[in-house]
């Protein structure tokens, strides 16, 4: 018997020069696939406040390793004047569809102001996507049917 396979190690968001970052990464195996889809948020420097927007990476598995697509920007995961931040995706096996959840908080709220006045800047929004990952519906804000009446202590972390 020989030593399990150890799979190799990739940095699937690497920090740009330009000083973009990516923080909260979430991975998500989809089957029958077999396929990989990976996020991140794309921030404008390492400060929450910067958050901007939601990126993915696409993987297949080929001959015991991953092959990994491009980082692509999913512009339809936003909402106006909101910066889109902590993508949670999905898989529902059984119709295949991939939900991405997703915060999306107003300009550069910190959080530290929302708690301080008791104002909530941050929608709990959702996208879609029928065809594991390749394309996605627009956003749609839950906030309202998710939360209700305890909106005022939804918070961006």
């Amino acid at each position: 018997m020989g030593a399990p396979r150890v799979p190799t190690r990739t940095v699937l968001f690497r920090s740009e020069r330009s000083g973009l970052t990516y923080r909260v990464p979430a991975l998500l195996p989809l089957s029958p696939g077999p396929a990989l889809l990976a996020f991140a948020e794309q921030r404008l420097s390492p400060d929450d406040a910067h958050a901007h927007r939601l990126v993915q990476r696409r993987g297949s598995l080929a001959g015991g390793s991953v092959r990994w697509g491009a980082a692509r920007v999913l512009g339809t995961a936003a909402l106006e004047a909101h910066r889109s931040m902590n993508p949670c995706p999905v898989h529902d096996s059984r119709t295949g569809t991939v939900f991405l959840f997703f915060v999306a908080v107003r300009g550069q709220t910190p959080e530290v102001a929302q708690i301080a006045s008791g104002r909530n800047a941050a929608r709990l929004c959702c996208v879609t996507s029928r065809d594991a990952g390749r394309t996605w519906g627009g956003a749609r804000d839950l906030t309202a049917e998710a939360v209700g009446a305890v909106e005022r202590g939804l918070q961006a972390g």
